[in-house]
C-alpha cells in the first residue's frame, strides 16, 4: 500500500558512499605555485609522443627549474616552442617528437625558458 509523504530506500546502500569526499578543486589539484603558475595552448604536434596534443590546454609553472626529463615553454630566436629537456653527451638538450625538428643545445643560443608544463588538459 501506498501512503504519500512515506518514503524508503529500495536496496542496499552504495559502497562508494564510504569514500564521498569534498568537491574536486582542479585549481588546489592541478596548481601548486598560484602566483608563477600560467595556461596556454598548445599549437602543433610537437611533443605528440609526449602525451601534448595539438589545441590541449598546458599547466605551466614558472618557478620550477628547468632540467632533464621536464617539458618546458621556452623563446628560441624569438619563437615561442615547447620542447622536452634531455641530457645529450653530458649537455642538456631540448628536443621534439618531431623527426624534422633539430635538438637544440644549451650552450650558445638565446634560449629563455618560460617555465615547466606540469599538466596537460585535453578533450577525448
Amino acid at each position: 500500500m501506498f501512503i504519500p509523504g512515506n518514503r524508503s530506500s529500495v536496496g542496499f546502500p552504495s559502497p562508494a558512499d564510504d569514500y564521498i569526499e569534498r568537491t574536486l578543486d582542479l585549481n588546489e589539484l592541478l596548481i601548486k605555485n598560484k602566483i608563477a603558475t600560467f595556461f596556454m595552448r598548445a599549437d602543433g604536434d610537437g611533443l605528440k609522443d609526449s602525451g601534448i596534443n595539438h589545441g590541449d590546454l598546458l599547466i605551466v609553472d614558472r618557478s620550477l627549474p628547468p632540467a632533464a626529463g621536464k617539458t618546458v615553454v621556452a623563446v628560441i630566436d624569438g619563437e615561442l616552442l615547447l620542447r622536452k629537456i634531455e641530457k645529450h653527451e653530458g649537455r642538456l638538450v631540448l628536443v621534439s617528437s618531431e623527426e624534422s625538428a633539430e635538438p637544440v643545445v644549451f650552450d650558445g643560443e638565446e634560449i629563455q625558458v618560460w617555465g615547466v608544463i606540469t599538466s596537460v588538459v585535453h578533450q577525448l
